[in-house]
């Protein structure tokens, strides 16, 4: 399960390019939701979006490359004095499952899964749509996870757009 998220140029235009890189291992893509920023309040809105990929030869490090060669080429530039500042296109590794079930990892590069996605409206809403039974590896059910604090405080700002379409998979 990969995280995508886009607040500064053509917004829709860099998610559809992430979806666009991802195939053919796509699986899903779930509806774009408008979120405010998270952990820096002071930019613009986010669309966010994310998607189900299946890759078997893929290791979660090669999710992770793929995550940044995407990134890069649409343009990301990270500014290490703001860690969650404005972007062209973030793409998180949220979750990845191998033959034997979810992979942990507790190594600071990639830690799976994600360190921050049980806190994340912006991320759990959409999976929601695309798994209304999913669970989040550690947390629990994604359907608990967005009634609970913090998160359900959270999920009002999370508007569902769907005047705004990514390509589905197929």
């Amino acid at each position: 399960m990969l995280s995508l998220g886009s607040n500064l140029g053509d917004r829709l235009a860099h998610l559809r390019a992430a979806v666009a890189a991802l195939r053919p291992a796509l699986v899903a893509v779930s509806g774009v939701y408008e979120t405010p920023p998270w952990g820096d309040p002071d930019q613009p809105s986010y669309l966010n979006a994310v998607v189900v990929v299946e890759d078997e030869a893929a290791t979660a490090r090669d999710w992770l490359r793929r995550a940044n060669k995407i990134e890069n080429t649409e343009g990301r530039v990270r500014d290490p004095e703001r860690r969650f500042g404005p972007r062209t296109l973030d793409v998180d590794v949220i979750t990845v499952t191998a033959a034997d079930g979810p992979v942990l990892s507790t190594d600071p590069e990639l830690t799976l899964p994600h360190p921050r996605a049980h806190l994340r409206a912006f991320v759990l809403r959409p999976w929601a749509d695309l798994e209304p039974a999913g669970e989040l590896p550690g947390h629990g059910r994604l359907a608990d996870l967005l009634r609970a604090e913090p998160v359900a405080t959270d999920v009002a700002a999370v508007r569902a757009r769907p005047d705004l379409r990514i390509q589905s998979a197929g």
